[in-house]
């Protein structure tokens, strides 16, 4: 027999493993391989109604699959949709508003280096010079700042040029794959399936259904968290009288469901804007709702995916954290995913990492 290796080693070389090959996954495979499993993704929620409408309304099975496909792709370009034309209108009516704003921000200015310098002349003389010197330097940092976004805008507006064919080139994969993927979708599954050992279905099958009730789970944390999310936004949009409060707290939820994207997206912008108006009040009102948003979520969040997934909150917290540093925001999803695959593969004793 072969020299086995200690237990602390062995779990240690099992995530080492484990961290590589998502790392590897998530770096060269899934950039060239997402449209493919979007597309067997969609394919395998559209089946059921393929089926339905193949074997109970007699339709041949390309119509059937052409029919729900277009009905899943329809409603996620509506969405996509609506919400560009809220963010336009949004951006309409700033830009509607700047000149009023423009026009009150000498005076804002004015009072912030009114304040500054009454500060500044109270301290004593040597911390005063260096204050000072520090006023002039973030003057002259100030002075810099529209031209340095000019020039990131510029820089974001020729990156999305330059990524715009590979962008509809993957979309369109996407959508076509879709279609072909649902007419022969039985043909691949049974294909699939033949390239496993008959030992090995077994787990496999037992795998796949751990991962289909991850899933289920990391779906109704990430629910419970959207509806705690915009419960706090409704009322505090009540509380600060916003016009479509609860339109906008609905928004504001999805988007920070989203794991790129969070509330800041919505209320930080929100509250520079109300600052530079004047509107000193609404604007704190939005920061101290972004502050109770963000600490209540950061708090539940690894306690609710940590019910879900069986799993300790601290670890599923050390998970997230890892992941996040690993690889980025999607390892924030993907590591506590594969924890919970990996407490459920050694609860059932396919693998033994820990007791």
């Amino acid at each position: 027999m072969g020299k086995r290796w200690p237990r602390p080693l062995g779990v240690c070389l099992w995530a080492l493993g484990i961290a590589a090959a998502v790392w590897v996954f998530l770096k060269f495979l899934l950039p060239c391989l997402w449209p493919f499993l979007l597309a067997f993704l969609t394919a395998a929620v559209c089946e059921p109604a393929v089926g339905f409408l193949s074997d109970k309304c007699h339709l041949r099975r390309g119509i059937a699959s052409a029919l729900c496909v277009l009905v899943i792709l329809a409603s996620l370009v509506g969405f996509f949709l609506l919400v560009v034309v809220r963010l336009v209108d949004e951006a309409v009516g700033l830009l509607e508003e700047l000149p009023r704003l423009a026009a009150g921000l000498p005076e804002v200015l004015d009072r912030v280096e009114f304040t500054l310098r009454r500060t500044v002349d109270s301290v004593p003389e040597g911390v005063r010079e260096y204050l000072d010197g520090a006023l002039r330097a973030i003057g002259e940092r100030a002075a810099e700042i529209p031209a340095a976004l000019s020039a990131w805008a510029l820089e974001k507006l020729r990156a999305a040029a330059a990524g715009a064919p590979g962008t509809v080139l993957s979309l369109a994969t996407y959508a076509i794959g879709s279609f072909f993927i649902s007419t022969g979708f039985s043909s691949i599954r049974a294909f699939i399936a033949r390239q496993i050992p008959e030992s090995m279905q077994k787990t496999v099958h037992s795998v796949k259904e751990d991962i289909l009730d991850g899933a289920g789970k990391w779906l109704r944390a990430e629910t419970a968290l959207l509806g705690i999310t915009f419960v706090e936004l409704t009322a505090a949009f009540t509380v600060m009288e916003v016009e479509y409060g609860a339109a906008i707290a609905l928004l504001t939820a999805l988007i920070d469901a989203l794991p790129v994207f969070g509330t800041g997206v919505v209320l930080l912008p929100w509250a520079a804007v109300n600052f530079i108006a004047g509107n000193a009040g609404r604007a704190w009102g939005l920061v101290i709702t972004y502050l109770v948003v963000t600490i209540v979520r950061e708090c539940l969040e690894p306690k609710l995916i940590g019910d879900q997934f069986g799993v300790a909150p601290a670890a599923a917290l050390l998970a997230m954290y890892t992941g996040f540093r690993l690889c980025g925001v999607a390892g924030m999803v993907l590591f506590p995913f594969g924890l919970m695959l990996l407490n459920q593969m050694n609860t059932k004793g396919y693998i033994k990492l820990w007791k």
